[in-house]
């Protein structure tokens, strides 16, 4: 029997694993419990395919400004996280990544309830990526935001 040692085997990373399983077996309406941000916003993988995945979030209460929309930093969170989802899914073992920039737009005001985010791979490169998304209100009548981002591309580190 072949013994197999640490260095033999890639690390990965956990969340990319996930992914992979979910999306292998065409899993729908799985609660993202990744990290405590992803928990806060009720994050939830609605579907995935080859070319996209939707992302369910749930804007809290303490996340509204005294203007009673959404902050848009919590807008902005939400696409990132479906961005880097999105990018992890087509990732292989033992590469993960990590947003560079950011570039978002708010388009109509988000108030606290249920959105979807819908993000798309434009690129995938080995060292650096380029990923994109819409983000939507819950009936997908509206669109709240969208946001373009390069992401560095790199091995798992110990």
């Amino acid at each position: 029997m072949a013994e197999i040692s640490a260095t033999t085997v890639a690390r990965d990373n956990p969340d990319r694993a996930l992914l992979h399983d979910l999306l292998s077996t065409q899993a729908r309406n799985v609660a993202l419990h990744m990290n405590p941000a992803l928990i806060s916003l009720g994050a939830t993988l609605l579907m995935g395919n080859a070319d996209s995945l939707s992302i369910g979030f749930t804007a809290p209460e303490h996340s509204v400004q005294g203007n009673g929309v959404v902050s848009g930093g919590t807008l902005a969170s939400m696409l990132d996280f479906a961005m880097a989802l999105a990018l992890l899914s087509k990732l292989p073992q033992g590469r993960t990544c990590a947003t560079i920039s950011l570039n978002v737009d708010m388009i109509e005001p988000g108030y606290v309830g249920q959105f979807i985010a819908d993000a798309r791979v434009k690129r995938l490169g080995g060292r650096v990526s380029f990923v994109e998304a819409d983000l939507y209100d819950a009936t997908r009548a509206r669109r709240v935001a969208s946001a373009t981002a390069p992401f560095a591309v790199f091995d798992v580190r110990g």
